[in-house]
């Protein structure tokens, strides 16, 4: 009994005296096995004052490096000149209203970077734009970016009034020439319309809409005076949109105004301006993407655009007119040729139609078209 206790004992003072040996050796191990320290990742950024300028001003940006102690070279470049230049101090200049993407290139002894930013060129403020712009007025407001107007969705009058094909039929007698594309599917116990437009609204503006509208499911076809309901908030879709108009006539298709993703039943915008054609306005090109509540809405919804006439764009390529691709619930379209116009009549020739516009159309259709000129003498 007693050895086992002396040899206990010795036990003991061995654990004792070897764990700070053990322990040293475990962190020297451990020094060994850890891996240096990466060197700090060599980057470039621009900062920016602001990323707008107004026509005919200037911002200045400058660049930054991180990471090296290096002096790098800066260069600077603009993608559209013709929007905005940059001069090789990072001045830009406005020149006319548009979007360009400023990108800075440092030049270092062994390698490149790059960044980029967008920058837009706006009209100089005034006060009808500023209260559009900050609130709106029967549903319309203004954007400084892309200098044009839209409808705020959520409290604009029109979302108590739904659509039908009725509208579509006289509203080239209020002088609204455009083109349109229904898109109708049946998805989860509702009857629903996307309905594509782009054209001439008035004497005095263009621009493209996307609706979504739904209604009660019937095995019947919609009618001429089959009224879908504003989509309610439960159904308000994500989308985006942005126009084109070829300004030349020939074929050079410039960026106007874009409505950026966000949860819509109705993405609209309208540029000041009148077109060289009315009948139709194959000028102007519209891209968006719309986003499907799933997978079975978003099946849907493709086979009616196939039905329309659109085709899907083949996976890695560019989607060309009046196609579509796919990707998860994302439909993305380009949408140019394509038209169900059933009326059309040059806005020309009915200059004074729009007196009778009243008696002829609905109530939301003349409302629209007075409150558009009206902004228009404000705002000059």
């Amino acid at each position: 009994m007693k050895r086992f206790q002396k040899a206990t004992v010795i036990l003991l003072l061995l654990l004792l005296l070897c764990t700070p040996l053990l322990c040293a050796a475990e962190g020297g191990l451990q020094d060994v096995l850890e891996e240096p320290e990466a060197p700090p990742e060599i980057t470039v950024s621009i900062q920016a004052p602001t990323n707008e300028v107004t026509v005919l001003n200037r911002i200045t940006l400058s660049a930054v490096v991180q990471g090296t102690d290096e002096t790098p070279k800066f260069s600077w470049k603009s993608s559209s000149p013709t929007v905005a230049t940059v001069s090789s101090k990072g001045e830009v200049l406005g020149l006319t209203v548009g979007k360009t993407t400023i990108t800075v290139t440092a030049q270092l002894s062994e390698r490149m970077l790059q960044d980029s930013m967008e920058v837009f060129v706006v009209q100089p403020g005034n006060a009808v734009h500023n209260v559009l712009r900050d609130r709106e007025i029967l549903g319309y407001q203004y954007s400084y970016k892309d200098d044009y107007y839209y409808t705020n969705d959520r409290q604009c009058w029109q979302r108590f009034m739904g659509f039908s094909k009725f509208y579509d039929l006289v509203a080239p007698y209020m002088m609204l020439e455009y083109d349109y594309v229904r898109v109708y599917f049946t998805y989860g116990g509702k009857d629903w319309m996307i309905q594509l437009w782009k054209g001439q609204y008035g004497a005095m503006f263009y621009g493209s809409e996307i609706g979504v509208y739904t209604k009660n499911h019937s095995a019947k076809d919609p009618g001429t005076f089959t009224l879908y309901q504003c989509a309610g908030e439960g159904d308000y879709l994500g989308m985006e949109m942005t126009l084109f108009h070829d300004t030349t006539g020939f074929g050079t298709y410039k960026r106007e105004l874009t409505r950026d993703y966000g949860k819509y039943w109705w993405c609209t915008g309208f540029k000041r301006g009148h077109l060289r054609v009315e009948e139709p306005a194959k000028e102007l090109r519209t891209s968006g993407t719309i986003t499907m509540k799933d997978a079975e809405m978003t099946r849907l919804f493709v086979e009616a655009l196939k039905k329309c006439g659109f085709s899907e764009a083949q996976a890695g390529q560019e989607i060309g007119l009046d196609q579509f691709s796919v990707d998860g619930n994302n439909v993305r379209f380009v949408w140019q040729n394509i038209s169900a116009a059933e009326t059309t009549m040059p806005i020309k020739v009915l200059a004074g139609a729009n007196v009778l516009a009243a008696f002829l159309g609905p109530f939301a259709m003349a409302m629209m078209f007075f409150l558009d000129i009206g902004l228009l003498i404000l705002a000059h």
